[in-house]
């Protein structure tokens, strides 16, 4: 019975995680070897410098860092907005209507899926009328089809 039920070594289908793990120890021993490096060329360069002068570069250190982050905190309490990002919400158009709304497509010259094409079509370039960086996407499309716009009112008129 024991030779049904034996016990198999997994292995690895690929050297891939073999490679990633290896590879992650060499950047580790690369990174360890660069942070050893500096710390001793930082001790050679302090070596030479008196006690005073040590605390005098120290305290040079500290007034400029924090100098550095009172001025980020100010910039970025205050009220410019030359380094903001805007957000503009999303908003669900207000004239919408939906595919199967009672409007009469048999009577119209196109079928119910062109129909639901346009609808979809309009909904989508009505939101992006309230994007500023959007309008250069309908100017293009007002410029390669003048008339899409114009049949898009219409249909839903």
């Amino acid at each position: 019975m024991r030779f049904l039920f034996k016990r198999r070594n997994k292995t690895p289908e690929s050297n891939d995680a073999l490679n990633l793990n290896s590879l992650a120890i060499y950047l580790e021993k690369g990174y360890l070897y660069a942070q050893s490096k500096w710390a001793e060329w930082m001790t050679k360069q302090t070596a030479k410098l008196s006690i005073k002068n040590q605390r005098a570069v120290f305290a040079l250190f500290i007034i400029c860092a924090s100098g550095y982050s009172i001025y980020l905190i100010c910039m970025s309490c205050s009220g410019t907005d030359s380094n903001r990002i805007p957000v503009t919400p999303i908003v669900k158009p207000v004239k919408t209507f939906e595919a199967d709304d009672a409007l009469s497509y048999k009577n119209n010259a196109i079928s119910k899926n062109e129909f639901n094409q346009a609808i979809y079509l309009s909904a989508y370039l009505d939101s992006l009328a309230r994007s500023p960086t959007a309008k250069k996407v309908i100017d293009s499309l007002a410029d390669k089809h003048p008339e899409l716009l114009d049949s898009l009112a219409e249909i839903e008129n």
